[in-house]
């Protein structure tokens, strides 16, 4: 982890010299270090964009081929080993990766962790220097390293835009055996990451929420080209 984090506050030591050397003068409401933040979120979000859409496309054929799996799920209730064994069968004959979604989420989820750590003493990550003077503030946010003191600000913006984006995950889910309870988590996991937001460095979830905002631009980008093929077909 102190390799993560040492090198999360490398990158944004780079950023944050670029952003510097094009706007020599800093913005007032927002601070070099929060455009530095927004720029290594839409970064990360662009190189890990293969493996994205690589989740999307597995999701999809999850959902084409959902029913099918259940039919077998039903035939072997009895005998867990062999279903199983036609699951994978199954699968391997239809192109299905069963890990195929969680790697973007365990790619997130590590830079997440990475992020939280130099959120907490950005100064001392970023620049080496835990009294180094520099500017953190963002718009109506003084201290990004501290939480957000407007408790309806980021958190509920990391709510609103984590709510978005399962619910457009869980439209090719429909006929999916776990979509119930995804329909559920949609629910609760923003409601989760509001109650966390209030008491995360505001700069964690300026790079949360950042992150939703771009994933959600994708998807909606990813259905708008795959109507417009369809409709060309």
């Amino acid at each position: 982890m102190a390799f993560l984090r040492n090198l999360m506050g490398s990158v944004l030591k780079f950023i944050y010299e670029g952003v510097a050397s094009i706007l020599p003068n800093e913005p007032s409401s927002i601070s070099y270090l929060a455009i530095s933040i927004i720029i290594i979120s839409i970064i990360f979000k662009v190189v890990l964009f293969p493996i994205f859409l690589s989740s999307i496309k597995n999701q999809k054929i999850q959902a084409k081929f959902a029913k099918e799996q259940q039919k077998i799920r039903e035939k072997y209730k009895h005998d867990q080993q062999a279903m199983n064994l036609k699951l994978m069968e199954f699968n391997k004959e239809h192109g299905i990766k069963q890990l195929g979604g969680c790697l973007p989420m365990i790619f997130n989820l590590i830079l997440v962790l990475a992020m939280f750590a130099v959120m907490r003493e950005p100064l001392l990550y970023i620049f080496g220097d835990a009294n180094a003077n520099v500017m953190k503030n963002f718009l109506w946010i003084k201290d990004l390293s501290a939480p957000d003191p407007l408790l309806y600000g980021l958190p509920l913006i990391n709510a609103v835009t984590q709510y978005i984006y399962l619910d457009l995950s869980n439209r090719d889910q429909k006929d999916n055996p776990g979509a119930k309870s995804m329909e559920t988590m949609k629910y609760i996991f923003p409601f989760i990451i509001f109650i966390s937001a209030k008491s995360f460095s505001a700069g964690l979830a300026l790079y949360w929420a950042m992150t939703n905002i771009v994933e959600i631009l994708l998807r909606l980008a990813l259905t708008a080209y795959e109507n417009k093929k369809m409709s060309n077909q």
